[in-house]
């Protein structure tokens, strides 16, 4: 079995490359290339067996995270998530999901959204980074001159994928929301980048508390005075439903920024909103800050195919008191 996982790895490396090459051209990305180069890394066609379409797409994203670490384009405003927005276009749309997907709720993060999840995260040399749900490290791929990266990812393929492209990363495979106890002896986050299943838990199947359970212990794991960046089910909020489990949850900390996002994963074959929080452990004097703040009005082009203007809040400082 380990010398089946171990082919299946090489091959998928052997089409990721030829993907690299396809990406760093300017030309779309069809449904067309990427089956070529699955046959040419695997030596045959899904009709043979040897992959399936889901694993393509699984592919393009490891394809993509290797891309992305060369910097295809500036990230430092809002502004610079155009570049991820015209990538994303390029991209095949991911129209075919596997039961193993669906189990695990490995809906990966968008290239828009990532990027700007990271200018949103604010990243410092000094940090120490953990993404608790790491998937194929579409949501850290865009960071740059930090300390150290930790990636925890509940898959084997996926945690394989990951050390192929984040060779320094330490690379864990636990539940993640049991990370405060599973990681305990490695050091304390400063930052948190994480896209967590919205409706599956280890153990548990189904349920509907599952991103909320791993956001509870991303907090209990963060440093105190670290940052935490999350996209959230958009039924995450003080809503009359919510609002009780949503207070508990953000008690002692500081939400800097909270807006709703729709329609960001088109490309990924979903049309649902999420909520992206971020969330510094400690507080301020303008704790739970709303997103609709008029003097931090941005228009910026992302999470969609075509251009919206979006109410953005203000970017905050990692070192405002």
């Amino acid at each position: 079995m380990s010398d089946l996982f171990d082919i299946a790895v090489t091959a998928g490396r052997r089409a990721a490359t030829i993907l690299v090459d396809c990406l760093r051209t300017c030309d779309p990305i069809t449904r067309a290339d990427l089956n070529m180069a699955m046959v040419e890394g695997y030596g045959g066609t899904d009709a043979d067996g040897l992959w399936t379409q889901r694993e393509s797409f699984e592919i393009l994203e490891h394809a993509l995270a290797h891309h992305l670490q060369f910097g295809p384009y500036p990230l430092r405003s809002l502004d610079d998530v155009a570049g991820a927005c015209d990538l994303l276009d390029r991209l095949p749309t991911q129209t075919v999901r596997s039961e193993d997907q669906i189990e695990w709720q490995q809906f990966s993060t968008p290239v828009d959204l990532a990027a700007v999840a990271v200018l949103l995260a604010n990243v410092q040399n000094d940090d120490i980074i953990l993404e608790p749900s790491a998937g194929n490290g579409l949501l850290v791929a865009q960071c740059r001159d930090f300390s150290e990266l930790q990636l925890n990812e509940y898959t084997p393929d996926r945690r394989a994928r990951l050390a192929d492209v984040f060779p320094d990363a330490v690379v864990t495979g636990h539940d993640g929301a049991t990370i405060n106890s599973t990681l305990a002896d490695a050091p304390r986050p400063s930052l948190i980048l994480m896209n967590p299943p919205f409706s599956r838990s280890v153990g548990l199947g189904a349920d509907a508390h599952a991103a909320v359970r791993h956001l509870q212990a991303a907090l209990r794991r963060l440093q105190t005075g670290g940052r935490l960046v999350a996209i959230m089910p958009d039924w995450f909020g003080p809503n009359a439903r919510m609002r009780d489990l949503f207070e508990t949850t953000l008690r002692d900390v500081s939400v800097r920024t909270s807006v709703r996002l729709e329609k960001c994963y088109l490309k990924h074959g979903t049309s649902i909103a999420v909520r992206l929080f971020v969330i510094d452990k400690q507080l301020h004097p303008r704790a739970h800050r709303c997103a609709h703040d008029p003097r931090t009005r941005i228009s910026w082009r992302a999470c969609g195919a075509c251009a919206q203007a979006v109410e953005q809040p203000l970017v905050v400082p990692r070192d405002e008191k």
